[in-house]
């Protein structure tokens, strides 16, 4: 008899998004990001998202910092795939800058204005995170690709 199992996963208590519409490389708004605030992004395997509606995985830039101190992650994540869009509701943004915990109202006001300062960022706003379609499940593949990542380095 086949067993099932529940896997609960801890969502962070917040997760703060800034939507950036820039039509640099991924590579480019990383450095500018990194030149801007207190650490450094760092390029990982891209991440890999099933689209259950294609049925097709697809692949895109991830850029990570995190802080275990306090508890803070930080995501760069690009929206393209020549394929499609990670979000597709989302058309105007080209990367998404992720903190996965809880960050004070000024800390969030310097990230943004620190982005909007970035030569050739057309535009960089603050998105909830309920308007973003699947978002608990999104984190949670998101952080569980960053873990094993980890894991297969070590």
């Amino acid at each position: 008899m086949a067993r099932k199992f529940k896997v609960e996963a801890n969502i962070p208590s917040e997760i703060f998004i800034i939507n950036i519409a820039c039509q640099k490389p991924d590579y480019w708004i990383a450095y500018k990001i990194n030149e801007i605030l207190p650490f450094y992004f760092t390029r990982t395997d891209d991440l890999e998202i099933y689209h259950p509606s294609r049925d097709i995985t697809l692949k895109y830039s991830l850029f990570y910092h995190h802080i275990s101190e306090a508890r803070l992650t930080y995501y760069l994540i690009s929206n393209h795939n020549p394929e499609g869009k990670l979000f597709p509701g989302q058309k105007t943004s080209d990367y998404f800058y992720l903190v996965s915990g809880t960050i004070s109202e000024s800390e969030k006001n310097k990230i943004l204005y620190g982005i909007k300062k970035i030569p050739y960022v057309l535009a960089a706003y603050n998105q909830s995170p309920d308007s973003f379609r699947n978002i608990e499940e999104f984190i949670v593949e998101l952080e569980l690709q960053v873990i094993e990542k980890k894991i297969k380095s070590c």
